[in-house]
C-alpha cells in the first residue's frame, strides 16, 4: 500500500470519479479497510461517500474511545470525574480551551512577512484588516484566518508552521492551507486590493462549504 494510501484514503476515495477508480484504490487500501473494519460492499460510485464516514468515524470516534477511557479511569482515582460531572460549569475554564477573540492586531503579529515584502501591499493589508475589525467589509478576521489555514480560532499549541503573508503579482488573493500561507495581490489601489481580498475570501468559503454540505448530505 502506498504512503499516500496510508495517510489519505478518504481524500483517495472521496476524489475517485469511477466506480473502476474507487475499487482499484479499495484494492490499494485493502489491508488498511480491513484493519480499521471499514470494508464494505461497492456498486455504485455514490458508496463513496458511506465509506469515507466510515473511515472518519473510526479515526474521530472508535479509534479514541479506549484512550478516551482511559482518562475517565484515571480522573475517578481521586473522585475528579464525579465533581466534573456535578459541577460541569465549575471546571469548564479550566478543561476546555476558549479561543481568543480575534482583532486586526492578533492577525497582523500572527502573520509573519514572507520573502521579500511590497511596502504597499503590506500598507494596504494592515488597513484591510483594520476595516474587517471595523465592519467595513464582507468577511470577517474568522474568516480571513480561515483562507490561510483552514482554522477559525487560533488553536492553543499554535500553528506549525507559522502562518506567512507573500507579496506577489497576482490580481486575486490565494490561500494554502498546508503551508499557513497567504499571498496577498499587488494591486495600484487600496480599493481594489479591498474589492479583491473580499470577493475570493468570501466566494472561496461558500463554495467550500456548499462542497461540504454536499459530502455531509451524502
Amino acid at each position: 500500500m502506498s504512503k499516500v494510501a496510508v495517510f489519505s484514503p478518504s481524500l483517495q476515495i472521496n476524489t475517485a470519479t469511477t466506480v473502476a477508480d474507487l475499487k482499484s484504490i479499495i484494492n490499494e487500501c485493502y489491508n488498511y479497510l480491513e484493519l480499521i473494519g471499514c470494508l464494505r460492499l461497492i456498486t455504485t460510485l455514490s458508496d463513496k461517500y458511506m465509506l469515507v464516514k466510515d473511515i472518519l468515524g473510526y479515526h474521530v470516534i472508535q479509534r479514541v474511545h479506549t484512550p478516551f477511557e482511559s482518562f475517565k479511569q484515571g480522573l475517578k482515582t481521586l473522585g475528579v470525574l464525579e465533581k466534573i460531572q456535578a459541577y460541569p460549569e465549575a471546571f469548564c475554564s479550566i478543561l476546555c480551551h476558549k479561543p481568543e477573540s480575534l482583532s486586526a492586531k492578533i492577525l497582523s503579529e500572527l502573520f509573519t512577512v514572507h520573502t521579500l515584502p511590497d511596502v504597499k501591499a503590506l500598507g494596504f493589508w494592515n488597513s484591510y484588516l483594520q476595516a474587517v475589525e471595523d465592519g467595513k467589509s464582507t468577511t470577517t478576521m474568522e474568516d480571513i484566518l480561515i483562507f490561510a489555514t483552514g482554522c477559525s480560532s487560533i488553536p492553543p499549541a499554535g500553528f506549525k508552521p507559522t502562518p506567512s503573508i507573500e507579496c506577489l503579482h497576482v490580481d486575486f488573493p490565494v490561500g494554502n492551507k498546508c503551508n499557513n500561507c497567504l499571498a496577498i495581490p499587488i494591486t495600484n489601489t487600496y480599493k481594489e486590493f479591498q474589492e479583491n481580498m473580499d470577493f475570493t475570501i468570501r466566494n472561496t468559503l461558500r463554495l467550500e462549504k456548499e462542497e461540504s454540505s454536499h459530502y455531509i448530505g451524502h
